[in-house]
């Protein structure tokens, strides 16, 4: 029975910019974080993250933490829908905040702008109507600007990574440029890292389980050909921090000048989780009979 009881959960972790080892930001009493992304605005640092309901009926939201006084505040809601959301893509333009959050329940890419803190946001434009893609991540390059995203099969492991160019609002075009059947390891995992005027793409290893590590490839060329080459590959246990907790998957990692932030994956004990689960599956089998 104990062994039904268990189940997945994530916790966020940082290392300020100087700093040797990662520090975990706590979860909430009420969800657990991942898909971490951090933001410089209005001269303030923010992570904004999934928040897994695990406790309820419901999934995910959306909710940031800001740091200061040397550490990071609590998890505060920002974005709350009536579908799953995730993988929170944050960024700044001309002084405003945006986020294209992972929304795939709701069948559209689309990026939403902050216009109050803490959960005032408008959407502004759809990308893509009528998909189903999850962690839709924006990279520039020579004065063009694409976008990739990943088209899931059932599990969310494999599937197909697709690359789009944009012009302002508008897809000029779009292509599938990799499978992951299972090994391939193409799932967008974080931003695309600049360094030292080449590209990296972080992608997420789930060959031997969802969630398992990363893989970090630099960008070859996206025309005519998209190609990439694989740089290195990091597990959980590859990550310095003091922690009594053991982890065991890490699928997302970003960084800004002043920090990185990670998720990492842990097994925990939960008959709450176990309680509401059953909840939910009782709903449908009520409302499908």
């Amino acid at each position: 029975m104990r062994n039904r009881l268990m189940f997945d959960r994530w916790q966020t972790a940082y290392r300020l910019r100087g700093e040797k080892r990662f520090t975990l930001i706590p979860n909430p009493k009420w969800g657990w974080a991942a898909d971490p992304f951090p933001v410089m605005f209005q001269g303030s640092l923010y992570v904004f993250a999934e928040i897994f309901l695990y406790r309820s009926e419901r999934n995910g939201v959306i909710a940031y933490c800001k740091f200061e006084n040397g550490s990071f505040t609590d998890w505060t809601v920002s974005m709350d829908k009536h579908w799953h959301l995730s993988y929170p893509n944050v960024f700044v333009q001309r002084d405003r905040l945006y986020l294209c959050p992972e929304t795939r329940q709701s069948d559209e890419i689309a990026v939403y702008e902050l216009q109050a803190f803490p959960d005032r946001w408008v959407k502004t434009k759809v990308l893509l109507h009528n998909v189903q893609c999850v962690d839709t991540t924006f990279c520039t390059d020579q004065g063009r600007s694409y976008m990739f995203t990943f088209r899931p099969q059932k599990g969310g492991v494999k599937g197909e990574l697709c690359l789009y160019e944009l012009e302002g609002d508008h897809i000029l075009a779009g292509r599938v440029v990799a499978e992951d059947t299972g090994t391939e390891c193409v799932r967008p995992g974080g931003r695309i890292i600049r360094e030292a005027g080449k590209l990296y793409r972080v992608s997420q290893n789930g060959s031997p389980g969802y969630g398992f590590g990363l893989v970090f490839s630099e960008i070859d060329s996206f025309a005519p050909v998209y190609r990439e080459h694989e740089v290195r590959r990091i597990t959980a246990g590859q990550i310095p921090g003091n922690w009594k907790k053991t982890f065991s998957g890490i699928h997302t990692y970003n960084r800004i000048r002043e920090i990185e932030v990670i998720d990492l994956k842990y097994r925990a004990f939960s008959p709450a989780e176990y309680v509401a689960r059953r909840r939910v599956r009782k709903v449908f089998v009520e409302k499908y009979k």
